[in-house]
């Protein structure tokens, strides 16, 4: 049995398997010491938290089992073991206690001798060097040891033990080591005649930055992929009831929340990714795995546990299975953050109806870009997104998250809103997919460069009709404003509402039929005090809007949110929100409530399911205690009558005429509101 689902650029067939049922997953990440682990213990632990599926390491850079396949190292801790074999003895367990068992396989790097045997299956640095980490070496995608030698280690694993399912560590070119220390792209030969067979160019480049780098991804991207369909089906044959858990051809999606040092925080990033794999591939599942220590460098040390709860809280919120990782044996290293995430797995568990087959059901959907599709400037589409996102988060707008390149393979008439912020190009058929959804009665709201070709020149169903000039230098930018006042005809700048023009602004000549949305109001004299004046109402419109065939388009070439990310002014956030909820008209769920707190809406079999996620907790670079917020009322267009329940806490239900109205206690962490209403009700 088999079921379809688009992918990016491809119809992949999704696989019937117990992980299309909502399940929770506790990872022990082993060293070579924890040979002896005590696996009833273990268990105990497992199950304590909330998990129903352990994740153990098996195979590759070391094996926990007695292997007799000499490109693997068998671990020497386990001849202390009685029996030998710790996978053997876990999966007996398991077993017994009706907890599925997940093969955790690495074949990343192998040992030296066998690195010094086959030196053709390493990876070489674009200076010749094979790269070494803590006795260990390299190995690459594309040679030998990934192509053909791992599909030996899953066979020997496949006919010993019968395992829930494989997920492979570190699946990719190892262009950075575990220290942080850049080696750039593999220049083995593998990869040269690949890369050459792939693009048809003769060099490789050598790092991030270099021409055609962008290439050099989409050739370790296209291996990556067809190497996991290799695995997948390999897997598939053998054993039907074993899933692989990996990149976008596996059979459960995988995004690893974790923490870094240096990395400024993204509060938002597990939801945004989680989203995004949902709206990609909504037949596939996906797992978040969360990681209970802080930064790879100091696994000793645990994360913050509103942090680790935050993973997990944004992970299921958007249909996500929950995982917990740990390094060592349970109860061995100190990990204070562990209750709270075992708090949101247990919730998982639980309610087991509202998550099975929870589906992401927006009608806003906000279009992620290709952060390395940037014409050199890397971040600056990625700000935009980011700041739109933020906003559309603090004004309790629900959101679905799009990938860019999924635009042409996805059924678009879900949403009634498609936000493209500050795209500086689109993928082929992602235009013209855009144009049909708009002509049936969709709407997009461009920000930025989206919709501008390189040359000026606009799409020609957008209001837009060519560049007549880019704003983007500050002493250009410079007190000059945008006017929010509705009337055109402003007779004056002063005592109206106006925002600071900040970023990048192309200038437009806009389309005979498209309405002007907003002035500019050009620079005037700033300084000293006594010249702070001469502001004139301008004639010039900084977005347009143009109906095209039953739909509208909406342009403000202007990077707004990028604009909101740098000063916080809540004037910038609010044009760009407007500009979406205009196009939604009346809004199926409405939160009255501080901006801390996100809404994101699903579907599932029990109903409209309302998340409500607690930000309060936020600080520069992490999260701490949330501060409860009380007397949140939710409000839900058309479903008056429909049962409804909060999960978490305690909630009022009244009618108000046609909309049902919720009345929340307290929402803490997380709240969710489920309405039974049949699958009627626009999400």
């Amino acid at each position: 049995m088999s079921l379809t689902t688009q992918t990016t650029g491809m119809q992949e067939q999704v696989r019937a398997g117990w992980w299309h049922e909502p399940f929770q997953v506790f990872q022990t990440n082993l060293r070579e010491i924890d040979a002896g682990l005590d696996v009833e213990r273990t268990l105990d632990a497992v199950q304590g938290h909330g998990a129903n599926v352990w994740l153990l390491n098996v195979g590759g850079i070391l094996s926990h089992y007695p292997t007799g396949l000499d490109v693997q190292t068998r671990n020497p801790h386990l001849a202390q073991r009685p029996g030998g074999d710790l996978v053997g003895d876990a999966l007996a367990a398991a077993r017994r206690r009706g907890v599925r068992l997940l093969a955790r396989m690495d074949f990343s790097k192998v040992a030296p001798a066998i690195a010094d045997a086959h030196p053709e299956w390493l990876y070489v640095s674009p200076t010749g060097e094979r790269q070494e980490f803590e006795g260990l070496v390299s190995v690459c995608p594309s040679a030998g040891y990934y192509q053909r030698q791992i599909f030996d280690v899953l066979d020997e694993v496949l006919d010993r033990y019968e395992v829930d399912g494989f997920f492979f560590n570190w699946f990719g070119f190892n262009e950075v080591d575990y220290a942080g220390r850049v080696h750039g792209v593999c220049h083995c030969a593998a990869c040269v005649a690949g890369f050459r067979a792939h693009t048809g160019l003769d060099r490789l480049p050598d790092r991030a930055g270099d021409e055609h780098y962008r290439e050099w991804r989409g050739y370790a991207a296209a291996t990556i992929d067809a190497l996991t369909a290799r695995v997948r089906a390999h897997i598939a044959a053998r054993r039907p009831d074993a899933a692989l858990i990996l990149g976008t051809a596996a059979d459960v999606l995988f995004h690893e929340a974790n923490n870094a040092i240096g990395r400024t925080l993204w509060p938002y990033a597990t939801g945004e990714a989680v989203s995004a794999l949902r709206s990609a591939q909504p037949g596939k599942p996906v797992m978040v795995n969360a990681v209970a220590f802080w930064d790879m460098p100091y696994r000793l040390a645990g994360e913050q546990p509103e942090m680790l709860g935050q993973y997990l809280a944004q992970a299921v919120a958007r249909g996500a299975n929950p995982s917990t990782y740990i390094m060592g044996p349970t109860g061995q290293i100190a990990y204070d953050g562990l209750e709270a995430a075992a708090t949101v797995t247990r919730f998982h568990r639980d309610h087991r109806d509202v998550y099975t087959g929870l589906a992401p059901a927006a009608e806003v959907g906000l279009v992620r870009p290709d952060p390395l599709d940037d014409d050199g400037r890397f971040g600056t589409g990625v700000a935009e997104h980011r700041g739109v996102l933020t906003a559309l988060v603090e004004r309790h707008v629900p959101f679905d998250v799009v990938p860019v390149a999924a635009l042409e393979s996805l059924s678009l008439d879900r949403f009634r809103v498609l936000v493209l912020p500050d795209l500086p190009s689109l993928p082929a058929g992602a235009a013209e997919a855009l144009d049909g959804y708009v002509r049936a009665g969709g709407c997009v709201v461009a920000t930025g460069r989206s919709g501008i070709a390189p040359d000026g020149s606009v799409l020609d169903w957008f209001p837009g009709l060519r560049v007549t000039g880019v704003d983007a230098d500050r002493d250009v930018l410079k007190s000059s404003y945008v006017q929010l006042e509705p009337d055109a005809a402003a007779a004056a700048v002063e005592g109206t509402r106006v925002a600071p023009r900040h970023g990048r602004h192309h200038r437009l000549a806009w389309r005979a039929d498209a309405a002007p949305r907003h002035r500019l109001v050009e620079s005037a004299p700033y300084g000293p005090p006594e010249k702070a004046y001469g502001h004139v109402p301008g004639h010039e419109g900084v977005g347009g809007v143009r109906g095209h065939g039953a739909g509208t388009v909406v342009q403000l070439p202007w990077v707004a949110g990028t604009a909101y990310r740098d000063t916080g002014l809540t004037v910038l956030r609010d044009l760009v929100v407007d500009l979406v909820t205009e196009q939604l008209g009346d809004r199926p769920v409405v939160l009255e409530g501080p901006e801390q707190i996100e809404v994101v809406v699903g579907r599932s079999a029990a109903g409209l399911v309302v998340h409500l996620l607690n930000h309060s907790g936020r600080r520069d670079n992490g999260y701490g205690p949330a501060v409860p917020v009380h007397g949140a009322v939710l409000r839900l267009t058309g479903l008056a009558g429909r049962p409804a329940r909060a999960l978490a806490g305690t909630a009022t239900v009244v009618d108000d005429g046609d909309d049902l109205v919720v009345r929340l206690a307290t929402v803490a962490e997380l709240e969710v509101v489920v309405v039974e209403d049949g699958g009627g009700a626009r999400g």
